[in-house]
């Protein structure tokens, strides 16, 4: 008996990295990537994170004519925060919130939701308006479930209001500047 002359060969996967946003992090997505003149779909499911990897088996047949994977290395861009607002998360809201000496403004949102984007430029304009009197925070719901659940965070965006520790006023839905500027006020006069 002989061997095949033909063995298998085992070739390395090709590994590339795409960033997407946390929208499409979230929600999932669809790109392009070239490699030798070739156009491959990458479908990228919701739910991912910095660092999940996405196999396109066997996908250097088409690209270079030979077996082999292309592993792809997924990176969720960071959303920027304003100057004046602080992000916040499970961890950090007990000393960022509750101890806080300052009345504070929490901006509950999520990467996904338009009608946080839409409110986003008002509080981080009321952030720079009553900055050394209020401090503005905001929490991702998705990041953060604890602290969304325990504050009965149902619909976003929703902003609360806290002073010594205590939830005093609240806001849901994207409302115009005079409405959140009118809480601000109103919690900058209690006791």
């Amino acid at each position: 008996m002989s061997e095949s002359s033909e063995q298998s060969q085992a070739f390395t996967p090709v590994s590339y990295e795409i960033a997407i946003t946390a929208e499409e992090a979230m929600l999932g997505t669809k790109k392009i990537l070239s490699r030798q003149d070739k156009k491959l779909e990458v479908s990228i499911p919701g739910g991912v994170k910095t660092g999940s990897i996405v196999k396109l088996a066997n996908a250097l047949q088409v690209t270079d004519g030979h077996p082999g994977d292309i592993l792809i290395q997924v990176k969720v861009k960071e959303e920027k925060i304003a100057a004046g607002v602080i992000e916040i998360n499970d961890d950090s809201f007990e000393d960022e919130v509750l101890k806080c000496n300052l009345p504070v403004m929490v901006d509950f949102w999520a990467p996904w939701c338009n009608p946080c984007r839409m409110i986003a430029p008002i509080t981080e304009k009321l952030a720079v308006e009553y900055e050394g009197r209020i401090k503005v925070c905001k929490l991702n719901v998705d990041n953060n479930p604890q602290t969304a659940s325990k504050y009965q965070v149902l619909s976003i965006p929703q902003i609360l209001f806290f002073k010594n520790g205590e939830a005093v006023d609240q806001s849901t839905g994207a409302v115009p500047e005079h409405v959140l500027q009118s809480k601000a006020e109103s919690v900058l006069q209690k006791r």
